[in-house]
């Protein structure tokens, strides 16, 4: 009986040595820890995605002055139109198109040169970040929002199949959810005791902007021109 319970016990003691290294096995913390997409071996980098419910914050061409981010709900157009997003995060290339009518008018946003102007968008297309507000990336102009995927860099823009806008800056989010369903306003900026941002991660969006290097300090955003699109159904294909 006692040989009987060394031996029971010698195996589970090398049934647990041999558990150590198999995968699965909690390291330390690090089941705490977000990783980089990098660290994932079998990341291919490549993301396809659609977006569907678009609404158009203000207009394309309306009269100065004018408010495109809109916090309070109360500019906003759902419009026909869709996006799609065709990128590789490792290679920073891919296409964004987008694609709506406002009135009669047709436009379609073809968002394909990207490029980095700061380490966190990682050479134009990055994953897995926080942007915007208190984060320390990019304008606070928008609440800090988690990035799924985010490009930036530059776009062009054609009304009724005549090119409108050419090498606008340009940049898309596919980030929590901005706007109450309920109100439609974006609860921005707010004074908030909780370290998280004014988001909603229960929900996700997809944002696009396109904006002019021409400034007029009487809009908002302070530019001549600043088309912004979100669409509030996400589709990862």
């Amino acid at each position: 009986m006692i040989a009987t319970i060394v031996l029971v016990g010698l195996g589970v003691w090398i049934s647990a040595k041999a558990a150590e290294g198999q995968f699965g096995t909690p390291k330390d913390n690090e089941g705490t820890r977000i990783f980089k997409a990098t660290e994932h071996p079998y990341y291919s980098g490549a993301f396809h995605l659609t977006g569907g419910r678009t609404t158009l914050v203000g207009s394309v061409q309306g009269p100065s002055p004018w408010d495109h981010l809109d916090y309070a709900g109360k500019h906003l157009t759902p419009v026909r139109g869709t996006i799609e997003v065709d990128v590789s995060d490792l290679a920073n290339t891919g296409r964004v198109v987008a694609e709506f009518a406002e009135t009669a008018d047709q436009y379609r946003v073809v968002f394909d040169r990207f490029e980095g102007a700061a380490p966190y968008q990682d050479g134009g297309i990055a994953t897995r970040v926080y942007e915007h507000g208190d984060s320390n990336h990019g304008d606070p102009l928008y609440p800090k929002t988690w990035l799924y995927l985010g490009g930036w860099g530059k776009a062009d823009v054609f009304k009724n199949g005549h090119l409108l806008y050419k090498d606008y800056s340009a940049h898309f989010m596919v980030m929590e959810q901005s706007r109450d369903p309920k109100t439609r306003e974006v609860h921005y900026p707010v004074k908030r005791t909780l370290p998280g941002g004014e988001t909603d991660p229960a929900g996700m969006e997809i944002d696009l902007w396109v904006r002019s290097k021409e400034q007029n300090t009487k809009n908002f955003p302070p530019f001549e021109t600043f088309v912004h699109l979100y669409w509030e159904e996400v589709t990862w294909r």
